[in-house]
């Protein structure tokens, strides 16, 4: 390890040919525990081994946290679009959500985190996506207490690409009923309900969109 140590500081390009397949992704792990504040990417072949060695990751930063190393960071899941620039149809929402939760997650990464890993596979590298600045002029942070119109809110949210329903189900949704407006973030895994009392925002929580 030390040796490896080394030659990455060095600036060598190493080859691991030698390292099986089953124990790549917790060479990956070790690779990020040896340099905390260098980012990993992780690029696979195809869709299928790219999910195996995101659990495989996911196991192992969890494992090695477990044993009194430093911690890092969760992997972050880069897929491709999975449809071509010819179809007529938008990728699925939550291949929209993975790409998007990676590059926030990669923009908004303070000095005192731990650099990130990102599992990737070599097509979602090579399409095209946002650059950061894109990413932080679209993103809004919205707190109690705050005052704002939440019919100026809907309307960006829908000049953002948010859709209106009757009733919030996935992620991209929205839905507005007196001073109560729901919406699924991309980036989150539950839904959020805001609640206005005029143009004051009263309340925002999560909730069960089932229950």
């Amino acid at each position: 390890m030390q040796s490896l140590r080394e030659r990455v500081e060095r600036g060598e390009s190493l080859s691991f040919s030698s390292v099986s397949p089953a124990a790549q992704p917790f060479f990956a792990v070790l690779l990020a525990q040896l340099f905390p504040a260098r980012p990993v990417v992780v690029v696979t072949e195809s869709l299928r081994t790219q999910e195996i060695f995101q659990q495989d990751i996911e196991t192992w930063v969890a494992v090695s946290c477990q044993g009194g190393a430093a911690p890092l960071s969760r992997p972050l899941f880069f897929p491709a679009w999975e449809v071509l620039a010819h179809e007529p149809r938008l990728p699925h929402v939550d291949v929209v959500s993975e790409r998007l939760e990676t590059l926030v997650g990669l923009s908004n990464r303070s000095a005192t985190e731990p650099a990130p890993m990102v599992v990737a596979g070599v097509t979602a590298l090579l399409q095209k996506t946002f650059q950061a600045g894109e990413i932080a002029r679209r993103t809004r942070s919205l707190q109690r207490g705050a005052s704002l119109d939440p019919l100026d809110l809907v309307e960006w949210l829908e000049k953002e690409g948010y859709e209106p329903e009757a009733q919030v189900t996935q992620k991209g949704d929205i839905s507005m009923r007196g001073g109560i407006l729901d919406l699924w973030p991309l980036t989150s895994p539950w839904p959020v309900r805001l609640e206005f009392v005029g143009n004051e925002l009263e309340s925002l929580r999560y909730f069960d969109p089932l229950t």
